[in-house]
């Protein structure tokens, strides 16, 4: 048969009130190693926000620390119509003018009206890319060897383009309609005098798609016929400061070092002539020092929102009586006084060695602050702002603001660094914190077991005790019955 027990039936006592009161008292220790946990992830949170910015911090003095970001420039062209111009890092702040006396074309040159659909008969073309002079006066050939193309006696104008198009000459056909008759037009991949052709042919029934204006026999005939409009190629011809520059495309990309000229049109007329009129444009290449000035409030919005972290973290509000939760720490209160100090040091080899020297002005808290005007004549004066940041004097003391910076926040947040190592620290305390709660916790829980033990054997010997007690009552009351 079962039994139902409860703890204090047998004794009479409130069993559960006093184990749970004796336990408790066993676990007042987690009291206050929970508040000192909450107060360690605190500080874990707030050291993870300074670990965040330095590597911010950090993170912009890379940037400015690379040469490249400070090689903006600004290119404009007095006449875009003419002439555009762009320029990298590389190109000198300067400025020139331009006169643009010829563009680049290709050659093109077209056969006569062919009626639609006609065939022309088989043999075989030849074409040879090259340079013509004085107007199909003579022909150089190119290193390029000349490309034969078949021609069938069932091909007509647009399978003849496309069999020259497949072979790859150099040279590009299409097929010209002007309502009535097709031509065949033949024109040169590229730009340039060096790009010509010429097309050759031994049959006769390609007679007229032959383009040799340098052989009399054939230029009656051919493409180069009286009366058909041809197009030399030729390389783009200008005069930079007045010294003159050629070009087989369109594109001046070698006069100056990091400046790209793109030709649009002529300002030049009657070049070469009597009555040659020039016109010429004027292009300025300038510094661009909005990228500059742009690194420079990130680098002081950066450092400022450390400072402040590190001053609230580490300060003592006399008024509330409320500490950071750093304060007095050591590494946070050093960090602090290195990033103070790095402010107020000097930068050899510039013209300003100082940082207040273009602007940026240490305030009594520690803060940055920028008077736009004095940085705007740094930024605005050569590569005196650049040097302030990025030179490299290969000695921690002397070098750049950027390469300073960017040393001691990788120091910081590297291996073995400060900042490293107290977030280290951190994680160890909480987790003897969570070990020290473990361990208190399984000591109240045998505590408690071994307190139930108890008092369920106390329970079992008092209810023994008294079933004895009301047997020996009973016993004596009957006694006294049979003796009255």
């Amino acid at each position: 048969m079962a039994t139902i027990s409860s703890a204090g039936i047998g004794s009479g006592l409130d069993v559960t009130s006093i184990v749970s009161q004796l336990v408790a008292l066993e676990k007042q220790p987690l009291k206050n190693l929970a508040v000192k946990a909450t107060n360690v992830q605190a500080q874990i949170s707030g050291f993870g926000d300074v670990k965040s910015q330095i590597s911010a911090l950090t993170d912009v003095a890379t940037r400015i620390s690379d040469p490249t970001v400070w090689a903006s420039r600004n290119a404009s062209s007095s006449n875009t119509s003419a002439a555009t111009v762009t320029a990298t890092g590389a190109a000198r702040a300067t400025t020139i003018s331009v006169d643009v006396d010829q563009l680049a074309q290709q050659q093109s040159v077209s056969s006569a009206a062919i009626a639609p659909g006609k065939v022309l008969g088989a043999g075989t073309l030849t074409i040879q890319l090259g340079t013509w002079t004085a107007e199909g006066a003579s022909f150089t050939s190119s290193a390029a060897s000349a490309v034969d193309v078949t021609i069938l006696a069932t091909d007509n104008i647009a399978n003849i383009a496309n069999k020259i198009n497949a072979a790859n000459a150099g040279v590009t056909a299409s097929v010209f309609n002007d309502g009535t008759n097709e031509r065949l037009l033949l024109s040169s991949k590229s730009t340039g005098a060096a790009e010509g052709f010429k097309v050759t042919s031994a049959d006769t029934a390609l007679a007229g798609l032959v383009f040799d204006p340098a052989t009399p026999a054939t230029k009656a005939t051919g493409m180069a016929a009286a009366g058909i409009p041809v197009q030399y190629g030729q390389n783009s011809m200008a005069r930079i400061n007045g010294l003159a520059v050629t070009s087989p495309t369109n594109t001046l990309n070698n006069s100056l070092p990091g400046v790209t000229i793109n030709l649009v049109s002529t300002t030049t007329k009657n070049y070469g002539l009597s009555t040659e009129a020039k016109a010429p444009l004027t292009m300025t290449i300038s510094e661009d020092v909005t990228p500059a000035v742009k690194n420079i409030n990130d680098f002081v919005t950066a450092y400022n929102t450390l400072n402040q972290t590190l001053a609230d973290l580490t300060k003592f509000d006399a008024a509330t009586k409320v500490a950071g939760l750093f304060q007095g720490d050591s590494v946070l209160v050093g960090m602090r006084n290195v990033l103070r100090s790095m402010l107020s040091s000097s930068s050899l080899g510039a013209t300003s060695q100082r940082l207040s020297e273009v602007g940026l002005e240490q305030q009594r808290d520690g803060s940055l602050t920028i008077n736009t005007p004095k940085l705007s004549v740094a930024a605005n004066s050569g590569t005196s702002l650049q040097q302030l940041f990025t030179n490299n004097n290969n000695d921690p003391l002397t070098n750049g603001f950027a390469l300073k910076f960017k040393v001691l926040g990788k120091g910081m947040l590297g291996s073995g660094g400060s900042v490293t190592n107290e977030a280290a620290a951190l994680q160890k305390v909480l987790a003897t914190n969570t070990a020290a709660q473990t361990k208190v916790t399984n000591a109240a829980t045998l505590f408690e077991t071994r307190l139930r033990a108890r008092y369920s054997a106390l329970d079992a010997q008092m209810a023994s005790l008294n079933a004895l007690n009301s047997y020996v009552t009973q016993q004596v009351t009957l006694w006294n019955k049979s003796t009255a």
